[in-house]
């Protein structure tokens, strides 16, 4: 095992981890609305997510999933398509209030929703599913992970230490963004949540219409 290796690949994924994408935003949408604890459920899926790259990688999987036009363009359509669902989704509240309703019947209305919270199952696979439909971690699997492997050394350890490592940067980072907006849901008023989800919503369609552009590598 080089070492060496293993300090540059802890410090790109922490640079990675720390940009807020498609799992971030999901994360954060989900804090406020449905509280701290029910979006870890979406971070486990997206942590299971990346378990799974990891072992596709190293089964050579997800190279020829990159390689492959017809299957780089279905994961790129249904990922762009998916990630701009879950925007609209998030976006869709914010115009469905009435301009005359006031902050007391909106923070009603918000106890009412976070004492029916979705299952953390649900939870888990959104979060899965959002990581999965990204393409361009694909793209970290195929084009930077293999950078920091040794291949004359024993890969499937080499991924696994790699994945223990993503695991233990992502997770607390993912926790601190849902302890960040869980709190401050709770002491600004419902319509700036609705904004601020609503903003979220804005850059997963963004992100969504830049995955839909991307062109093979």
């Amino acid at each position: 095992m080089d070492w060496s290796s293993v300090a540059a690949f802890a410090a790109t994924e922490f640079l990675l981890c720390l940009s807020p994408g498609p799992a971030v935003l999901l994360v954060v949408g989900l804090s406020m609305r449905q509280g701290f604890w029910r979006s870890q459920a979406a971070a486990a899926g997206i942590l299971a997510t990346n378990a799974l790259y990891f072992a596709l990688s190293a089964a050579g999987v997800a190279s020829l999933i990159l390689m492959s036009a017809t299957l780089f363009n279905v994961v790129k359509i249904v990922g762009a398509a998916y990630l701009a669902w879950l925007g609209i989704k998030m976006i869709a509240p914010l115009f469905s209030r009435r301009k005359g309703e006031s902050d007391a019947v909106l923070a009603r209305a918000a106890d009412m929703r976070r004492a029916a919270p979705e299952a953390p199952f649900r939870l888990f696979f959104r979060g899965f599913s959002v990581q999965a439909a990204n393409p361009k971690n694909l793209a970290f699997f195929v084009a930077i992970l293999p950078q920091f492997v040794n291949p004359t050394g024993d890969v499937a350890m080499q991924m696994m230490v790699f994945g223990g490592i993503s695991v233990l940067l992502e997770l607390p980072i993912l926790i601190i963004y849902a302890l960040a907006f869980s709190a401050l849901a709770r002491v600004i008023t419902e319509r700036l949540v609705a904004w601020l989800e609503a903003s979220a919503g804005g850059i997963l369609i963004m992100l969504g219409a830049a995955l839909a552009l991307q062109k093979r590598i």
